[in-house]
């Protein structure tokens, strides 16, 4: 055994510091391997705190990332590039005031013209909302939500159609049915070329909608909705009286930054309307500011936790690392007089408690995947692990091996060699 701890001490000697920075570390990390390696199963009860502590932080943090990703591919689903304009002004949390969704809107064509000449602005659809029911041929009356808009209007609406074409812009008296109105009247039968009656006139479908893909677009009901039914705008502004622009829709270029376009929409919307704010504009991600600070908030209070049994697991390194120097302080009187440094000394059991930590990291973390994978494919979440959480978490490994592995690499530096070599 003295021999052995000999052969340990010598790769201490200050002839070693002339050695390069790389195989010494491979040298002190396969000196910590094999310390490990003489008591497993202490080495894998100390381990076990870092493996609980990283499948927990890794595994929720995942679930949340999903459940963030999922609502930005439900948003983008719907068009990330889609703005809605709403009378009245927004409360504080971007949703628009009922009260001001009814009566007189102030929004005009005239509004409608001056967007189309923004920058950035790819599209401009007016919106105006239809008054009546929507009855079949056979009588029957569907429950729908009649509005009128041009060709881009109906097209910026992320609902695949599934039948039948989209009107023109200069169309007659023809519609676009939604997924349900369309199964009420006409079931599963086809509706194209059928006749449809709305505000008193006769309409014939020349497109179905399918089902929307995703939520709702915040604050409004043109797209998403699985209820609508669109008529041809420019007619309806000709043969259905006191209609008028209820919202507007835009499609914006993603090339442009999004905050200076959303300031050049208010100000020309403002110019329109000499300086009243009595309009809102919501984009898609508006509706999503509420939910990704109340999923933050979850992730810290997650971390939290997490980081609470970390702290716990790095006390039980720190313990082991304590006894471990106390049953060898022999070996390290044998290394201090064969000419090992405190510094050397230092280094080799700090070494040892950020091997500890390491490898309960990279346990947790194929522990997490696996959960991760079975949650998935079991479940309605899609937990995501990114390599920025990856990171983290053997970035914090070694932090913790770091701030508890100092302790116990002090006392073993200031170990007295001659008072180390009468420990028995």
């Amino acid at each position: 055994m003295i021999e052995a701890n000999k052969k340990s001490a010598a790769s201490l000697t200050p002839k070693d510091i002339k050695l390069s920075f790389a195989p010494r570390l491979r040298e002190l990390v396969r000196d910590a391997f094999g310390m490990l390696l003489i008591n497993p199963l202490r080495s894998a009860l100390t381990i076990s705190g870092i493996v609980i502590g990283v499948v927990a932080i890794v595994t929720l943090i995942a679930i949340l990332q999903g459940v963030r990703a999922e609502i930005a591919r439900q948003v983008d689903g719907l068009g990330a590039n889609l703005a809605m304009i709403v009378p009245g002004q927004l409360d504080e949390n971007g949703q628009p005031n009922p009260a001001a969704l009814l009566g007189v809107s102030p929004l005009t064509e005239n509004d409608v013209a001056a967007l189309r000449r923004v920058p950035g602005v790819v599209r401009v659809s007016p919106v105006y909302f239809v008054s009546g029911t929507v009855k079949g041929p056979n009588g029957i009356v569907a429950s729908a939500f009649v509005v009128a808009t041009n060709e881009a209007g109906v097209q910026m609406n992320r609902t695949p159609l599934v039948e039948g074409h989209y009107f023109s812009d200069d169309a007659g008296y023809v519609c676009i049915l939604g997924a349900k109105p369309n199964a009420a009247l006409f079931g599963k039968s086809s509706a194209v070329g059928k006749q449809v009656f709305i505000a008193g006139h006769r309409w014939t479908v020349v497109g179905v909608l399918g089902k929307p893909p995703g939520s709702d677009m915040p604050g409004g009901p043109v797209p998403g909705f699985d209820t609508l039914v669109y008529l041809p705008a420019s007619l309806v502004r000709r043969v259905i009286p006191h209609v008028q622009v209820n919202r507007i829709v835009l499609q914006t270029d993603y090339r442009h930054p999004p905050d200076k376009l959303i300031h050049a929409i208010e100000s020309t919307l403002l110019v329109n309307h000499h300086g009243v704010e009595d309009f809102g504009l919501i984009t898609q991600r508006t509706g999503l500011k509420i939910v990704y600070k109340l999923i933050n908030m979850a992730q810290a209070l997650l971390g939290l936790i997490a980081t609470i049994s970390l702290f716990v697991a790095g006390i039980g390194i720190m313990n082991i690392m304590l006894v471990t120097v106390t049953e060898r302080t022999r070996e390290i009187g044998i290394r201090k007089t064969v000419g090992a440094r405190r510094s050397d000394i230092f280094v080799q059991f700090l070494t040892e408690a950020i091997v500890l930590s390491l490898i309960g990291g990279g346990i947790g973390l194929v522990l997490s995947w696996g959960i991760c994978g079975v949650i998935g494919h079991f479940s309605v979440l899609h937990p995501l692990i990114s390599p920025s959480l990856v990171l983290l978490a053997l970035l914090v490994c070694t932090l913790i091996g770091v701030l508890f592995g100092v302790a116990p690499a002090i006392r073993a530096a200031r170990l007295d060699p001659i008072e180390a070599l009468r420990h028995e």
